[in-house]
């Protein structure tokens, strides 16, 4: 197997937490690769630490067109096998609630585009509502502060919220080239 499969099959824990982890918290659930030599397939296990989850269908649709894809993308491009196996915290195997949810939810592609467009209107809608409202009310709230309590004009306001924005992306920048 080439280096560039390694790293794909390797980071699927990773992309499956970026892709739910704005839906669900990761500490409801884990997941990690396993390979079996025998049946020459990757499997990937996820683990519920929240019994809740078992039973809810939101996470299991979630889950079963994250694999979907995954699948898919391997199986074109790499010529890989990848399956994914679903465990109770108490290690009972839970795969075919998964399976169910993968036929009842992703069984055609209507519903699975269908599905894509729902994904993208959760996620704007939850990033809306963690990052960009609190964000934009800080401001408000820092240049109703400016001008009502320190007497500082509209101008001259905006101008320094401006260059206080230029100062984060440098200092943000600075910070993130020197972590790598």
């Amino acid at each position: 197997m080439s280096e560039h499969a390694d790293q794909v099959v390797e980071g699927l824990p990773r992309d499956l937490d970026r892709f739910l982890r704005d839906f669900f918290p990761r500490k409801r659930w884990q997941s990690r690769v396993q390979y079996d030599h025998r049946a020459r397939r990757f499997f990937l296990d996820v683990t519920l630490n929240d019994d809740g989850l078992a039973g809810d269908d939101r996470f299991l649709s979630l889950l079963a067109y994250y694999w979907r894809g995954q699948r898919t993308l391997l199986e074109q491009s790499l010529g890989l096998e990848l399956q994914c196996r679903l465990f109770s915290g108490e290690g009972a195997d839970l795969t075919a609630r998964l399976r169910t949810a993968e036929s009842s939810y992703l069984g055609d592609g209507e519903r699975n585009s269908a599905m894509g467009r729902e994904l993208a209107w959760l996620g704007f809608r939850r990033r809306l509502l963690r990052d960009i409202l609190p964000r934009t009310v800080l401001w408000a709230a820092a240049i109703a502060v400016l001008v009502l309590v320190f007497g500082f004009g509209l101008t001259t306001t905006l101008l320094l919220c401006i260059i206080a924005l230029v100062v984060q992306a440098l200092l943000s920048s600075l910070l993130a080239s020197g972590a790598t």
